[in-house]
């Protein structure tokens, strides 16, 4: 991208990584491409990547819903007692009474974009842990659709401990077959230690369980490093806290109890939002958190009942309303013609996600 400061080392090999951080970093100096002229490139470096996380497996519309109430029925009424069984049973009805009838009304649905995301999360983090392992592979089968791409499938395999190389199958990409880089490897050999420049399935494994926690250590990370030439202000701290979050979601994934937190701590990240409805590529809707990258809209998309990811969505800012006073992702649906009128410039499904032993292997049906 023209004029905009250097990355990651280019030994680190992370393309994705590096182009969310340019697109940060131009979008701060506000130096950057046509978005059009960009759009195919970008969407090579982020299909490279992109591997949505789906634990246990984050648009068409685009406005932030209103917070509402949900609605829960009136109590039923306590059951009665037959004459005949009143009169057999006395002593046992008396006892009945006493004791207050068991409610069978459900807590109310949330409705609300909070609430929803509160539910979503907590679900996901009580859901069966996949237990994978360093030598194993993190296996996405999704749908990948941009403005200036055929809407196909691929498949992916990411080391769980970032140790050996992955493997990308796209038809999109050269001949369809692709390495997917070790991501602790490095040219010149030198070592290299898991960390929000560098993740691993392991690392985020490791990340703290309680939102609160987990929202202070994306915060608090140091990211100067990132970029050279561009002061870090809080806002370009904050963007690269979400691009951080992002990264994992989308390429990395992370086991269930760590994936419900991190969604929480996405949402609380100064300059994000939560959206009740988004739409990922395959049509379904979920909850979402909202940033920017510094030239996009993006949305993290999740299933409100399961909390499973579902994929992203990206906007080009230019396609969308200008950002309020409070400086939040604008709200509102894309300008006639966004994405070559899809509405959107990339969007992502996660359709399979598993843990198999090797490159290739496909998981048990």
């Amino acid at each position: 991208m023209n004029n905009s400061p250097e990355l990651l080392p280019a030994d680190r090999r992370r393309f994705l990584k590096e182009h969310l951080m340019s697109e940060i970093a131009a979008g701060t100096n506000g130096s950057r491409q046509p978005a059009r002229s960009q759009s195919r490139s970008r969407r090579r470096m982020v299909w490279l990547i992109a591997a949505p996380l789906a634990v246990g497996a984050l648009a068409a519309v685009t406005v932030v819903a209103v917070p509402g109430r949900g609605h829960g029925g009136a109590a039923p009424a306590a059951p009665v007692s037959s004459a005949s069984s009143a009169s057999s049973a006395s002593s046992a009805s008396s006892a009945s009474s006493a004791s207050p009838a068991p409610s069978a009304t459900p807590l109310p649905e949330p409705t609300d974009p909070a609430g929803l995301l509160a539910r979503a999360a907590k679900a996901v983090a009580s859901s069966p842990d996949p237990g994978a392992r360093g030598a194993q592979f993190v296996y996405r089968r999704e749908l990948q659709d941009g403005a200036r791409e055929t809407r196909h499938e691929r498949r992916s395999w990411f080391a769980v401990d970032g140790r050996s190389d992955g493997l990308i199958l796209d038809p999109t990409m050269g001949n369809g077959r692709t390495s997917w880089p070790a991501t602790l490897s490095t040219s010149s050999g030198a070592p290299r230690t898991a960390g929000f420049d560098s993740p691993t399935y392991e690392f985020v494994a490791s990340l703290p369980t309680d939102p609160q926690q987990l929202l202070q250590q994306l915060l608090s990370f140091d990211r100067a490093k990132r970029v050279s030439g561009t002061p870090m202000t809080p806002k370009l701290y904050n963007q690269f806290a979400f691009a951080d979050v992002q990264m994992i979601f989308q390429n990395i994934a992370a086991p269930p109890a760590v994936a419900g937190p991190l969604m929480e701590a996405a949402a609380k990240i100064p300059g994000t939002s939560v959206v009740a409805d988004e739409v990922d590529a395959a049509g379904r809707h979920g909850v979402a958190v909202v940033g920017t990258n510094g030239t996009m809209r993006v949305s993290l998309i999740f299933d409100r009942t399961t909390g499973a990811f579902l994929g992203v969505r990206e906007v080009l800012l230019s396609d969308l309303p200008p950002a309020g006073p409070d400086g939040l992702p604008p709200t509102g649906d894309p300008s006639p013609g966004a994405g070559d009128g899809k509405g959107f410039e990339y969007a992502s499904a996660v359709l399979t996600s598993a843990v198999v032993d090797k490159l290739e292997a496909e998981p048990a049906k």
